[in-house]
């Protein structure tokens, strides 16, 4: 949903177009000398959010080197989940903020038999034609909703009705895009990421970072400063790096793992948020 851009300076400028383009005159014709009817066009330029710099590290100790037999390998074993662990913060920082109805102000909250986990009652198809009837500016290509949600929305009657002359079997993804590709969508995006939210030393309370929530959004396909979008991941170049340093009390490497970008949400319009579509 939010597609790198990298920028050369930790702060920059991004491009920010007018809404002119949806004033329309009476119309286009002129007569003789008469002047053409002007139209307006505005862009700025808005500052970035100042790009943050992003930091783990990890040890690999003596006996991680001595005793760690192939196909496993200490160093790269352990760099690859501080990467892991970046991306998991992320995915948690961005869910909060688009499903967050304060931020995403286009929304509506369902509640009782008008949640689609009420597979009797509820009408998803409805629900989804009235978001996608609310876009007054852009019209949303993707649809989000966790793997869970997901798992439910494919045994949905509704949506297995629209599918009853074209499929017999189960609903994979394909089928489910089908029915919600007369919309405009062009991908579904499912959310499978897992984090354990308890507090350290206490129990483990692993939950999917998305759940209940569903989000309509617009995402191009030509990511960049000048492109309109939501919300774009910003990067400086070349910034991300993996350092090592030997430490001998007690002896071990210490693996760095350093980044800096942001997330920053530009068009608030370009989402459409369904609060608890499914109950938790």
């Amino acid at each position: 949903m939010f597609p790198t851009v990298q920028v050369k300076k930790p702060t920059f400028l991004v491009g920010e177009y007018g809404k002119e383009n949806l004033q329309m005159p009476d119309n286009s014709l002129r007569t003789g000398d008469s002047k053409s009817k002007s139209v307006n066009f505005s862009r700025k330029f808005v500052p970035g959010q100042p790009l943050n710099e992003h930091s783990l590290s990890d040890s690999v100790y003596k006996d991680d080197y001595d005793q760690t037999d192939d196909p496993f390998e200490p160093e790269s074993d352990t760099t690859e989940n501080i990467l892991s662990v970046m991306e998991l913060i992320d995915e948690k920082a961005m869910t909060d903020m688009v499903t967050n109805t304060s931020i995403v102000t286009n929304n509506t909250t369902l509640s009782g038999q008008s949640q689609w986990s009420d597979l009797e009652h509820s009408n998803p198809v409805k629900d989804i034609t009235a978001a996608v009837n609310s876009a007054l500016f852009v019209d949303f290509n993707t649809l989000v909703l966790g793997r869970n949600d997901y798992n439910v929305l494919i045994n949905h009657p509704e949506i297995r009705d629209y599918l009853k002359w074209t499929k017999s079997g189960p609903v994979g993804y394909q089928d489910l895009l089908g029915v919600f590709a007369p919309f405009g969508f062009k991908q579904i995006l499912i959310g499978k990421a897992k984090a354990n939210l308890g507090k350290e030393g206490l129990a483990d309370d692993i939950q999917r970072l998305w759940s209940g929530d569903v989000l309509l959004a617009y995402v191009t396909d030509r990511p960049g400063r000048k492109q309109i979008n939501g919300g774009y991941k910003f990067q400086l170049e070349n910034s991300r790096e993996v350092t090592k340093e030997y430490i001998n009390n007690p002896p071990k490497t210490e693996i760095v793992v350093r980044d800096y970008y942001n997330y920053q949400l530009l068009l608030p319009e370009a989402y459409y948020l369904i609060k608890n579509a499914f109950a938790s």
